[in-house]
Order: C-alpha cells, then structure tokens, then sequence
C-alpha cells in the first residue's frame, strides 16, 4: 500500500512540476492549433459594480499574460475626464491608476475597446467594460442603438454618441458671473456627461446610467475635444430627450469568484430589486412597482436576472441616429476664378439668384458676355468676349453688403503650363473646343447625337459636312443650335437600330463670338437592337402627397435617371442597359428638387431618405414591373 502511495505521489510531483514550468512560460506553445480565444476576467479589484468606490485606482486579473494596444484611441470614460489614467500591462493584470479626483456620487464607466489583448496571438478581450460608483448605489441604466449616414443609411463607425443631463447648467461663461445655458447649446459648449462610440455597424450602448432624461448627440469629432465646434463635423441629434431602460447588467461583468455566482442565484430576487411605488416595468403579466433598479457587487450576468424573473426579458431602450453634416446658412464666395479661356466661374454656399456680380474697371455698351446658372443656382458662369484688359475686377454684392472684392487674371495661358512650354509652342493657333455624348461610340435609339461647344457660337456651316450611315453617305446633314446660349447643337435624325453612323465637318464649320473655329470634327458611333436593352416600369405610392425625387442609381451608386413626383405615379424606363440597379426616393420637403442636409441650430433633420428593400436585375429583351409603398 505504501509502495502505490509513494507512486501517486510521484506522479503528482512531476505533474506539479510540469505546470509550473508550462505556466512559467509567457509565450505561446511550439505547437497545436492558433490560440484564437481572447483572455477572460478572472477577478476584478474592487469587483466590478462597486459603490462606495475608494481610492484613485484598480486591477482586473485576466487568465493570461496580457498587453495594451493603442489604449488611450480606444479608451472611452463616461462621466469624461480631463487627464486620462495611468495603464499599466503586468503580467495577467491590468492596472489602472486615475489622476485627477473622481466625482461624488458618480457612477463611471470605463470602456476599454480592443485595447486590452493576449501577448501571443493579439486577441482582443471582448465586452470589457469596469464599471463603479463613488456613492452608495451603481446606477443600472442601459441605452443602445444605432447611427446611420443620412446620404445612403449605410453604419456610420467611429461616431461618438454623447449624453447630456437635463439638470446641467453652465457655469462662468462672462465677467458677469454665472448663467444658465439651453440644453440645446451644450454640445457646442462643453463636453457630454456620458460617452459611448459606435462600432463598424454603427452601433453604440451605454451601461451605468442614471435613471434620468437625457439629449442625445452624435459626433464625428474632428478635433478630438468632444465638443461641436467644427463647420465640418458631421452630428446627429433626435427633437425629443431620451430615457434608459433597466435590461440587467451587461454581459461583461463576471464575477470575481465562483461562489459569487452561487451567491448571487441565492440573494437575485430578495437583495437586488428595491421596490417603491412610483414607475412600472411591465414584463407580460407581471407588473413590479419601482422608482429604480438598485446593483449590488453580487450580480453577475443577464442570466441571473432571468431566472429571478422567470426568464422574462426587460425592456431595452434603442435609439437610432442619422448622421449629417450641417447645411450653409450664410452665403459665402466658395471659388471665383478663371476656369477656361474666356470663361469665369463662380460658385457659392447657397443659391446665387439674389448676388449682384458688378465689374468694376470695365465697361461697354455692347454684351461682352453671357452669364448661366446651374441647376441649383449656387454656381454662376460668365462666358467672355475677348475685353481688352488683363485684369478684371469685380464686387459681389449681397444686397446691400459686399459679399466679396475680386481680382481675376485673364490671361489663360499665363495660369497654366502653357507659359512653360517654348515661345514656338505659344504661337500655336488656338481652336474652339467642344465635347459630344457620342464620345463612348454608343447611342440610345431615342437619343439624338450632339454637340456642345465651350463658347456661344456666332456661325456654322455645316454644307461642307457629311453623314455616313451604314453603307451610305449623304451631305449637309441637318443640325440645330436649341439653347439660348448658342452652345449646344443637335442633329434631329431618328436613329435605326444596329446601324453604324459617322458625321463629319471639317476645320472652321463652327465659328464662336470670339473668332475661334473648330478642328476638323469625327462623330462615330452605332446603335443596338431594341432586343439588347431591358424596359422597366416602377409604380410608386406615396402615403402622403408632397415633392418627391425618385433616383435610378447604377452599381457605382451614380445616378442614372432622376424624376419627380408628388402623388400615386407609374414611371417608365426604356432602352435600360443590363445591369443591377438601386431605386432611392427622398422625400424633398422644400421641394428645391434636391437633398438638403439637416441644420442644428433650427433643429432641422436631413430630408428623409429610403431605398428600395431589393436591387432590380434588368436583362436584355426583358420588361420588369415594381410596385413601392412609400412611408
């Protein structure tokens, strides 16, 4: 008998020894499988949801050795501090150490990303949240959701989500001494009390909030104060205050012992629900009165919760967010410059109808240029005739004040590489240039080909012109000058399917205000069959009658077809190439015929915007009807 016990003491004794020289080692093991499990949460110090939270630091202990990446990118502190801790990496512990004095009566939450991960293989430790009280009760609150970008509704990742409480005042904002501040204001003032930050779905929580009404912001923080103070940064803000919700503790707190997790299956339902008489929560037929929700360090999981309210789930507060850049609200010079020969351009933050744009050191009786507005009316250009002066100024007056003083070189060749190039190359003769939409060599059958020249055109002929189609060739072909600036020609043939066609003109057909002529001009192109496109009809509903813009978006999400509506409409599309393709309405509230972002300062949210729930495969020689509801 002795002789067996001395055996199994042996081999206890090399089984001892072999673990501790196993564990000694730090590094991960020669062989097996990739360690892809991240460390977990052995035991906190102070345990995790501690009130009464003493001192200036903390440890938590992990099941293997650990160390800190990017920590102070990834770290995210709610209420917010001045001066970040201090992290220390320890063999399997994290220390922490705060350096600036907590708050009383605060709950904390510190957040630590992926910051914290295993030596060997960098695996991050998920749901690493240390959350503590410096009064006598954690706050249990939780608020989740979601942020989206108002253009497209696609996640928008690394957005911090900031909460301000109702109750906050600012304080010593003048000499005059203290003041109180809109709640509205306090994102363009001051940091959040609590912070969260979105993950690559967009999506944020919050955890230890107190039972209380809060606004809630959105920020894309280009200058990393927490604070809206940049033209730029895209926000996102809801028109009413938010309330959390008690859902249990979060899923990462662990208990710091095994028996803690009996303990807390023991006392759940007697020591962590303090019940009063003034809200309700209302799980199915249970109702329980309670004006709060009271943590103990003994609660450990969402499970625990559940088997003390017979696996009932608590209600979540969601919130979701539409990430947006402000709009202009003051009108600004964005550029003025010469963009070609004798053509200005400028553009502004806002529409342009209502700018006076006056010359300053020229004059003349005669129209020495044309003047065109975009679209959207925020850009404006000036198509010159040659003026004998090499420098133009002008005044840009918003009603009576003046917007902007410009000076503007006319003289192209001096603004581009052409001032480089050999005096020979200078003395090059200048031609009129001009684009076409038969450039790609293909034309739809209810197109027509086209020309467009980059200065109004004082005559043309086009006698000396000719037309191949097919096989055949006839002269002077037909054409036409149809807008009001006398830039844009248009050849009125009805085009044949599969058929190839070639137009010709040689140099000086075309003679603009200037005296500039043409190059010689080829226009090649063909047509397909009917056969070749696909024909799609979209019926739209909208539950409401108002200015709608209906896009066709290709699979590079540019905009192929555009049409507006305001009521029930059945909208066809022929000659539609094969492809995928998205449908988009906004709702175009201002009916300016556009997108319009939203403006925080008057509390107006990005124009709404929705997306067909599928994309549309169009074939060749296919007709496809869609019917969309729009809500």
């Amino acid at each position: 008998m002795e002789r067996i016990i001395q055996k199994i003491q042996l081999v206890l004794l090399v089984a001892i020894g072999f673990v501790m020289v196993y564990c000694a080692r730090p590094g991960s093991p020669g062989g097996g499988p990739k360690d892809t499990q991240p460390p977990q949460v052995i035991k906190h110090n102070p345990p995790n949801y501690s009130a009464h939270f003493k001192g200036d630091r903390f440890e938590i202990d992990f099941d293997e050795f650990i160390e800190l990446n990017n920590i102070n990118q990834s770290l995210l502190i709610s209420p917010p501090m001045d001066e970040l801790p201090d992290f220390k990496a320890k063999g399997k512990t994290l220390l922490v150490k705060f350096n600036e004095e907590l708050k009383e009566n605060t709950t904390y939450t510190l957040f630590f990303g992926d910051a914290i991960v295993d030596i060997t293989e960098k695996n991050p430790v998920t749901e690493n949240t240390y959350i503590f009280s410096t009064g006598d009760r954690v706050d249990s609150m939780s608020m989740e959701g979601k942020v989206i970008n108002a253009i497209d509704l696609q996640p928008a990742a690394d957005v911090f989500v900031m909460l301000y409480k109702v109750t906050d005042k600012a304080v010593t904002l003048n000499d005059n001494g203290n003041r109180d501040i809109e709640l509205d204001s306090m994102p363009m003032l001051f940091k959040p009390f609590y912070l969260s930050k979105t993950n690559e779905n967009g999506q944020y929580k919050f955890n230890g909030l107190a039972d209380e009404k809060y606004l809630i912001f959105a920020l894309r923080d280009l200058n990393s104060n927490h604070i809206f103070d940049q033209p730029t940064e895209e926000i996102a803000f809801l028109d009413s205050l938010v309330t959390p919700a008690y859902s249990g503790p979060p899923q990462s707190l662990v208990a710091d012992s095994l028996q803690e997790v009996v303990d807390s299956l023991q006392t759940i339902i007697s020591d962590s629900l303090q019940l009063d008489s003034t809200e309700f929560i209302l799980i199915d037929s249970l109702m329980l009165q309670t004006d709060s929700i009271v943590m103990d360090s003994t609660l450990v999981s969402d499970s625990t919760v559940s088997v003390a309210i017979s696996q009932k789930k608590l209600p979540v507060a969601k919130y979701d967010l539409i990430l947006f850049t402000n709009r202009d609200s003051t009108q600004r010079m964005l550029k003025g410059s010469l963009l070609k020969r004798n053509t200005l351009e400028f553009s502004f933050s806002l529409p342009a109808r209502s700018l006076d744009l006056i010359p300053v050191n020229y004059y003349s009786d005669s129209i020495w240029y044309l003047e065109k507005y975009s679209k959207r009316a925020d850009t404006i250009t000036w198509y010159l005739k040659d003026i004998p002066v090499d420098t133009l100024e002008l005044v840009i007056l918003d009603q009576a004040d003046t917007l902007e003083y410009l000076y503007i070189n006319l003289n192209f060749d001096s603004q581009s590489s052409r001032s480089r190039v050999k005096k020979k190359d200078e003395e090059k003769k200048i031609f009129l240039e001009w684009t076409s939409n038969t450039s790609m060599g293909k034309l739809l059958l209810n197109q027509k080909p086209t020309i467009v020249f980059e200065q109004p055109i004082a005559s043309f002929n086009t006698e000396s012109g000719s037309l191949i189609i097919g096989e055949d060739t006839t002269y002077q072909p037909k054409a036409m000058l149809i807008d009001s600036f006398q830039m844009t020609l248009k050849f009125p043939i009805e085009l044949q399917e599969a058929t190839k066609y070639s137009y010709y003109f040689p140099d000086s057909s075309f003679i603009d205000w200037n005296g500039y002529f043409n190059k010689e001009i080829r226009l090649n192109f063909e047509t397909k069959t009917p056969a070749d496109y696909g024909k799609m009809t979209m019926i739209v509903k909208p539950e409401k009658n108002q200015p709608y813009v209906l896009q066709m978006l290709n699979a590079q999400d540019m905009v192929v077809k555009e049409t507006f509506f305001n009521s029930d409409t059945s909208i066809s599309y022929k000659f539609v190439s094969p492809a995928k393709y998205k449908f988009k309405v906004v709702f175009d509230d201002n009916g300016n015929g556009k997108w319009d972002s939203g403006y925080y300062p008057d509390k107006i949210q990005p124009e709404k915007i929705i997306f067909f729930n599928k994309e549309i495969d169009v074939r060749a020689n296919w007709e496809i009807e869609e019917a969309w509801q729009i809500k």
